[in-house]
């Protein structure tokens, strides 16, 4: 994220390291003689607060506790898009979707060219074993059919699964699952790592050579919610659902009374982002997201996400405990996020694709079994991009990042909690499906301030997506337009973000200093993109 101080500082320490004798930019994490195998688990619409070492309150999630326990957790970490597409193209490619130009709104699709500078690419070609598993989630590429060649092993679909995957046996989603020995696809997930962990222990051959494993979960995300049974969601899915009778997860788990409505649900969704603004109509209370807007559904899907998630952590405990019986878990880094959060009612709203806290921030808990004791359970609260993430797992590779991505590696802040840092944190979303309006803005300490536009190239949908905005770089330069709407809100008196300061606080310095340094990063973010496709082939999307 434009962090040129910091990249520059850290190629500097690296430099003189090379003439000189100085301790390692991570002092406190055990030289050994190999890289680390890494495995990074991605969840699906799971929001930051979601497992019991957050605090909260009715989940029991013991395995990625565990993760947070014996490493690091990273309580302040932001997706770099809030909605799936652009956000795991971001993850792969350490960019911004302004700057990698693929998401449900971009004209835009992914080249083959740009695939080799992604995270499974660059540590490919370094001498990493490469794994993916379950949802690819990028959707508009030129080599959609040839995806899983670009890995060493593949066990994944495009698209959207299903719960139950075996049940649709004609979708291309599906069809890798069709065979499985389980049905639900969260436990499909969990087979399917436990087989290439037990494979690569047992090749000879390759021992030696370090893997990164990718997890991409399908969970906890509305499609699954959706296709457990009972749609309406007036009642259980085991009530249809005979496999689910008894099931330890899915059937009577949270169904006790302890779990309620969101004290929002039902509320007027206009009273923070007016109508003219986010159009509810015309998406978002509809389809998926329906369940969110009335009380009685606003519960079971709560109880249904609840669940979903305590599948993920049995799932995690799986892995963890294979791991151990291969003699992996010593040198196998394991980093668990999600591409972003979800609103369940929250100021009246359903879905994601907002810069609001509850769709914007996800977990980020990172596990280094190098790590000295002394440094692990601890809790880093600076401003943590998704972008950081990838710089990490390149780092821990000794891999060297494209020229063109974004994010920081977070090892020297593990290293050292004082290390120099950004404060702020550029945000932005360019999903316009759903009458979405454009959004961009930074938080910086307590404040977040958030921009919103309307574009100007338009496609009528009658899919539920309402008229969405299909954007080329000349639609997404703001810089000689006015916004239609702003925010700015206090993050510390107002964690919801229920009351907008933008008129009692509009000559305050915050204000100006926050609408200056969004303008000057969302004209950067443009300039980026512009040299990009100087130096990579980019392609559009047909018709466009």
């Amino acid at each position: 994220m434009y962090d040129t101080v910091i990249r520059n500082g850290i190629l500097l320490a690296g430099f003189l390291c090379a003439f000189i004798q100085c301790p390692s930019v991570n002092a406190d994490i055990q030289q050994q003689p190999k890289r680390p195998n890494i495995i990074f688990v991605m969840a699906d619409d799971q929001r930051e607060n979601t497992y019991s070492a957050a605090g909260h309150p009715i989940l029991k999630t013991p395995n990625i506790d565990w993760l947070a326990h014996n490493g690091v957790r990273f309580s302040n970490t932001y997706t770099a898009a809030p909605v799936c597409s652009p956000s795991r193209t971001s993850f792969l490619t350490g960019m911004y979707e302004r700057k990698h130009g693929i998401g449900f709104g971009s004209a835009y699709q992914l080249t083959e060219e740009q695939w080799l500078q992604t995270y499974p690419a660059l540590m490919q070609s370094n001498g990493y074993k490469t794994a993916f598993i379950g949802k690819i989630g990028i959707e508009y590429y030129t080599f959609r059919e040839q995806i899983a060649s670009k890995f060493d092993h593949w066990y994944g679909h495009n698209g959207w699964t299903a719960f139950f995957p075996k049940k649709y046996p004609n979708s291309p989603s599906t069809l890798p699952y069709l065979n499985a020995e389980k049905n639900i696809i969260t436990e499909v997930m969990s087979d399917g790592i436990r087989e290439y962990l037990d494979k690569v222990a047992e090749d000879k051959e390759t021992i030696h050579k370090p893997f990164i494993l990718s997890v991409s979960l399908s969970t906890p995300h509305d499609s699954q919610a959706h296709s457990m049974g009972a749609s309406d969601f007036k009642r259980a899915p085991s009530t249809e659902n005979a496999e689910l009778k008894n099931h330890p997860v899915y059937d009577k788990l949270f169904r006790d009374g302890s779990i309620a409505a969101h004290e929002d649900t039902g509320k007027d969704p206009y009273e923070f982002l007016p109508k003219n603004i986010l159009d509810h109509s015309k998406g978002r209370a509809r389809g998926l997201y329906s369940v969110y807007y009335k009380r009685d559904t606003n519960k079971e899907a709560h109880v249904r996400y609840f669940q979903m998630i305590q599948g993920i952590d049995k799932l995690m405990g799986e892995m963890i405990e294979t791991l151990k019986a291969n003699n992996q878990l010593d040198n196998t880094v394991i980093i668990f996020s999600s591409d972003h959060g979800l609103h369940m009612g929250e100021n009246g709203f359903g879905g994601k694709s907002l810069l609001t806290d509850v769709a914007a921030k996800i977990p980020f808990l990172l596990y280094d079994p190098r790590l000295a004791k002394k440094k692990r359970g601890q809790t880093i609260d600076k401003l943590i991009s998704s972008l950081d993430i990838t710089s990490t797992m390149l780092a821990y590779g000794n891999t060297e990042e494209s020229e063109h991505m974004q994010g920081n590696s977070v090892l020297p802040l593990i290293d050292d909690n004082n290390a120099q840092w950004r404060d702020e944190i550029y945000l932005e979303s360019l999903m316009s499906w759903r009458d979405n309006p454009i959004q961009e803005g930074v938080r910086k300490g307590d404040w977040k301030y958030i921009r919103y536009f309307r574009g100007n190239r338009y496609k009528t949908t009658d899919g539920g997506m309402g008229n969405y905005m299909v954007y080329k770089e000349e639609d997404l330069d703001f810089s000689n337009q006015t916004p239609i709407f702003e925010s700015l809100v206090n993050l510390k008196d107002d964690p919801l973000e229920k009351v907008n300061l933008i008129t009692n606080m509009k000559d305050s310095k915050i204000l100006k200093e926050l609408r200056g340094k969004t303008k000057k990063y969302s004209e950067q973010q443009v300039s980026e993109r512009i040299q990009f496709k100087k130096s990579v082939n980019t392609a559009l999307r047909e018709p466009y």
